[in-house]
């Protein structure tokens, strides 16, 4: 009875559920199945809970396919879905001990690049990048409101980013993260967390990205070969 409802259109995605009262007289049963309905229909995905507000039809999962390398920006685009880009942050921050081994530098300040993507008018990831000053002099004035980081270093600086070493973990989301993505402090989200390469192994960016898990999964187009797929954590200083 949900499952139609939301396959007619009727209750719409981010629409919140009408109350189960209301739904029982609605469907003239007693509370106790549509009680049962709603565990179903969550548990199949078609709708989430949020913690205090209620209960939502989720809105469609976006796919950030990552068998080859792509901008956010440009995954998107490509499935026709209409994505903004706002930047939240672009600034010269002091180099820390992470960034420096990542990008091979001894620069005592790097671009951090602060990046919320936004669809529907709703937040789904929070990009942070730290980029080389010396490798790409004038980066932190460059116009990258809606648009492409890659796509500017291509056209502004000739350096095309060709392959990223990645780590893909759940974290919880932290405080100061949580008003900008739009959900609660402790939500899960996917983390996907390296670093991007140009030719011949050079380093060019570090990232970090937070995909609200409610709103993105990923596409994995695997072949079996020598990649390695599976690690096991035996402690904190195997994190990436």
């Amino acid at each position: 009875m949900l499952l139609d409802l939301i396959e007619r259109g009727e209750l719409r995605p981010g629409e919140r559920l009408p109350a189960e009262r209301d739904l029982a007289g609605l469907f003239g049963v007693s509370l106790a199945p549509v009680r049962q309905a709603i565990l179903g229909v969550v548990a199949d995905g078609f709708l989430t809970r949020r913690r205090g507000l209620g209960t939502f039809v989720r809105e469609r999962a976006l796919d950030e396919k990552i068998s080859i390398l792509h901008s956010m920006t440009e995954s998107l685009r490509e499935q026709h879905v209409e994505v903004e880009t706002q930047v939240l942050r672009q600034e010269i921050v002091p180099t820390s001990a992470r960034v420096a081994r990542a990008l091979e530098l001894a620069d005592p300040e790097v671009l951090l690049l602060e990046r919320l993507a936004v669809v529907e008018r709703e937040p789904v990831a929070l990009m942070r990048a730290y980029l080389s000053l010396r490798q790409f002099p004038g980066l932190q004035d460059a116009p990258l409101v809606n648009r492409s980081l890659y796509e500017t270093l291509q056209e502004q600086y000739g350096v095309s980013v060709v392959r990223a070493e990645s780590v893909i973990e759940v974290e919880r989301c932290a405080s100061k993260d949580a008003l900008k993505l739009g959900v609660l402090p402790g939500e899960p989200l996917l983390r996907v967390e390296g670093t991007a390469f140009a030719e011949h192994d050079l380093p060019v960016e570090r990232f970090r990205v937070l995909y609200r898990g409610d709103r993105v999964r990923f596409h994995l187009d695997s072949h079996r070969g020598t990649d390695r797929m599976l690690r096991l954590l035996h402690g904190a200083g195997d994190a990436a």
